[in-house]
């Protein structure tokens, strides 16, 4: 985005996006910019403008030295920083005055943590939150130096387990299918071969013991030994969390789901069934019954946070928790994404599968479906999300919202159509001729989970180079602005006119959209009113909420009750009017 419309947007919010962070540097370089730097290149990247005062509407600041600045800011980026930040640094005329403007890439995810270099790596290691920077805490950096190698938490022997404490069935079942498949192992006795696969470890003492991948893949009860590896299923009443139903339940549905990790995927998708609407309709080969999430999706999602999570000590007290609300499904777990994936390679076709718990995984594609007999859990390791796209796909259902963070994934399904005559009415609004299909489909992306990519768009169905042409057609006619660099360039909608923003604001075209407005303009009116409160309270992304509010500010119906720049901003209500 250029500068003069970066500012220009800002004005109209009153406050800074998360990707943009301004000071006005009028009395030299702050020493805060190292850490920004630090957390633009830890996250998705974003763009620093010196030389603009937000206190003062964004103007240019009085007194900046954009010369002197430009070089105390090179320097901050080479010498300031580990591993230093390569941008390029450009002096930029701005209303009469001179800026200074970074933009930070994403580092390479096996780079990171950037930090700041006086301060060492778990010291100086940041990310955005809100518009702000947030140190990360010891377990988000510790994730991130793993990822630079391979963890083995999962080959780590069980010392208080013994090989007795395996399911004999389905330990009998696994060594069949391993013996069938592999010539070399199918001629050892059935401890050789489990010590081989990593199911089995043997010990300095001459005993053998499970590991943990075995435990949890073939094990009677593998919580007698890790009493937190399990599944939290929990249906709620309403679109918030802790919001109670009408006859008092805070929970239709609260379940702790336990065993080896095939009873616990079996039990995932049967509570779910147990809780969705279900109904039947007529295809061209007969008849076939649709629930709210296709099973296949929900096993899917099930099996990919139980075999990626991070099951290293300090996630070890962790569960893996389902939420289903009125309105969306959430699957969350420990650790954030590991080798070099990023968040814009999750789904798409080229991805190259990269595992966390290799030996889990590796057991895991010899273990048999609890539900599904002669079906393995990981039929084919790298694929879970791509089956995910293409079932939404086939059942018209808008893709997944993924929030990542170096110590937690979640995945967020939202349940309404991709292409829903409330989205087509909101593409039509836009008065534009000639949209292609995939143009379509991008807007409808961009207006449900807030973004698109190239491998979203392929993930649906759409050629890499027609996907690339519809996104950068998008730019050209100012539907949709680009950010992050070329590996990682994602598209989110343009910034609308005021007009369209009250019309879109009050009277939103799609269910979704109007019940998070609603609910967090009901929720700053209970009291709670800062970002962080909102994102607890609701359970909605923090980019999620920095847009509702930025909306409900625009629109005049909140407002901010501390200073702009302030790091303790909190909102309150306006009382002129609401959310209807």
């Amino acid at each position: 985005m250029q500068t003069a419309d970066m500012v220009a947007r800002m004005r109209r919010l009153g406050l800074e996006p998360p990707e943009v962070e301004v000071k006005a540097a009028a009395g030299g370089l702050p020493t805060t910019v190292a850490e920004t730097i630090s957390a633009f290149a830890n996250g998705g990247g974003g763009t620093l403008l010196l030389g603009i005062a937000e206190g003062f509407g964004f103007d240019p600041a009085p007194g900046f030295d954009a010369a002197r600045i430009r070089d105390a800011l090179a320097d901050a980026c080479s010498n300031r920083v580990e591993p230093p930040c390569r941008a390029s640094i450009e002096v930029e005329e701005f209303e009469g005055a001179h800026v200074v403007r970074l933009d930070v890439a994403e580092l390479d995810p096996l780079e990171k943590p950037c930090f700041v270099k006086a301060r060492g790596t778990y010291g100086g290691s940041f990310i955005r939150s809100g518009d702000g920077d947030r140190q990360l805490t010891h377990y988000e950096v510790t994730q991130l130096l793993l990822n630079r190698g391979q963890p083995t938490f999962d080959r780590e022997p069980v010392v208080q387990a013994t090989a007795d404490d395996l399911d004999e069935s389905l330990l009998r079942t696994y060594v069949t299918r391993v013996r069938r498949r592999s010539a070399k192992l199918e001629a050892l006795d059935d401890e050789e071969l489990l010590i081989k696969v990593g199911v089995l470890v043997a010990m300095d003492d001459g005993t053998v013991r499970p590991t943990l991948a075995g435990l949890l893949c073939l094990g009677s009860y593998p919580q007698q030994f890790f009493p937190q590896l399990f599944i939290s299923f929990v249906v709620l009443p309403t679109t918030r969390m802790g919001e109670l139903s009408p006859d008092g339940k805070r929970f239709l549905d609260n379940r702790a789901l336990v065993g080896p990790i095939p009873a616990m995927v079996a039990a995932a998708v049967a509570t779910a069934i147990q809780n969705m609407r279900a109904g039947a309709i007529i295809t061209g080969i007969g008849r076939e019954d649709r629930y709210d999430y296709p099973l296949e999706v929900i096993r899917e999602l099930v099996v990919n946070a139980l075999m990626h999570r991070d099951y290293s000590p300090e996630a070890q007290g962790a569960q893996v928790q389902i939420q289903l609300y009125p309105d969306r499904l959430v699957v969350r777990n420990a650790g954030g994404l590991y080798g070099h994936i990023t968040l814009a390679d999750l789904g798409s076709q080229e991805a190259v599968s990269t595992t966390r718990n290799k030996t889990l995984a590796a057991i895991l594609n010899d273990v048999e479906d609890a539900v599904e007999r002669g079906r393995t859990l990981c039929e084919s390791r790298g694929s879970g999300l791509l089956a995910v796209m293409t079932e939404l796909r086939r059942v018209g259902m808008s893709p997944p919202e993924f929030d990542v963070t170096p110590a937690r994934m979640t995945v967020r399904l939202p349940q309404h159509a991709l292409l829903s005559p409330e989205i087509l009415d909101w593409i039509g609004s836009l008065n534009q001729t000639d949209l292609t299909d995939p143009q379509h489909l991008a807007l409808a992306m961009m207006r449900s989970s807030g973004r698109v990519t190239n491998p979203m768009l392929q993930a649906w169905g759409v050629d890499r180079l027609a996907a690339g042409a519809a996104l950068r057609g998008l730019v050209d006619r100012s539907l949709a602005t680009r950010s992050g660099g070329r590996r990682y360039a994602s598209y989110h909608l343009a910034e609308a006119p005021e007009a369209r923003v009250r019309t879109l604001s009050l009277r939103p075209s799609t269910e979704g959209l109007r019940a998070d407005l609603r609910a967090v303009f009901d929720a700053v009116s209970a009291g709670i009113s800062t970002s962080r409160g909102l994102q607890l309270q609701l359970d909605l992304p923090q980019r999620t909420v920095a847009r509702r509010l930025s909306t409900l500010v625009e629109l005049g119906l909140i407002e901010p009750t501390q200073p702009r720049s302030s790091k303790k901003q909190s909102y309150r209500v306006t009382g002129r009017g609401e959310v209807r």
